[in-house]
């Protein structure tokens, strides 16, 4: 890979190995790199120019890197559950609710540059009623956002008249919650039904890794580990 680094920097326009590195480095940081967003665009249009180079070298590594020209968007997808980030229960499910509003959005032709708005309160609802949950605290709430941001899957803006802020929904969302969303809710809550106790406990949001019987029901359902591969590239 390094011999391979050498060459494209030869024919790279002036882009360093370091460049190279930050722009990998910023990859496996955020998961997605948005073409819109200024703090992407840099290291965006280097992996777009050399996009055989960067997914030669994670695929090397197990990764599949995904290319949307549509939408803007270059994302890392690990190839297998032992290279992603394993999200708390709490925060997997919130991501399948934003799933649904987003292409409820969709299918309103609602969204905008590819992107679904939605008042957080229309997300806590829905994962409240659907799922059958007791709302998480404000705080523990904020809290997911901050991480399902931190993996460019939302962006949240100011807040509306009831203190929670505005979410938007980006598209990456479709890439790392599947297409079977409802039929894997459905599935989750009826292991739920058949295991009720599953529900009574103050540390179902907050422990960093949920208690067993709630990996059992989310393995039960389908559920995917949630995003973010951590190992850097050689």
């Amino acid at each position: 890979m390094l011999r391979d680094l050498r060459q494209v920097c030869e024919h790279a326009g002036g882009a360093e190995p370091h460049d190279f590195r930050a722009a990998a480095g910023a990859l496996l940081k955020r998961q997605f790199l948005l073409l819109e967003r200024p703090v992407d665009r840099d290291a965006y249009r280097l992996i777009v120019n050399h996009f055989d180079y960067f997914a030669n070298l994670f695929d090397a590594l197990g990764w599949t890197l995904h290319r949307d020209d549509t939408f803007g968007i270059i994302g890392l997808l690990p190839g297998d559950a032992e290279g992603f980030k394993h999200l708390r229960l709490g925060e997997s499910l919130m991501m399948l609710c934003l799933r649904l509003l987003y292409e409820e959005g969709m299918a309103r032709f609602e969204a905008r540059e590819g992107s679904v708005y939605a008042p957080a309160e229309a997300l806590l609802g829905r994962y409240e009623t659907l799922l059958k949950r007791k709302r998480p605290l404000i705080s523990d709430f904020r809290e997911m956002l901050r991480r399902l941001r931190r993996y460019s899957l939302i962006e949240t803006r100011e807040d509306a008249e009831d203190g929670l802020p505005v979410i938007r929904i980006l598209p990456t969302i479709r890439l790392v919650t599947g297409d079977q969303v409802q039929t894997r809710i459905a599935a989750f809550v009826s292991a739920l039904d058949e295991a009720p106790e599953a529900l009574d406990g103050k540390t179902l949001d907050g422990d960093e890794d949920p208690p067993d019987r709630y990996a059992d029901a989310a393995a039960e359902a389908g559920m995917a580990p949630g995003p973010a591969p951590e190992a850097p590239p050689p």
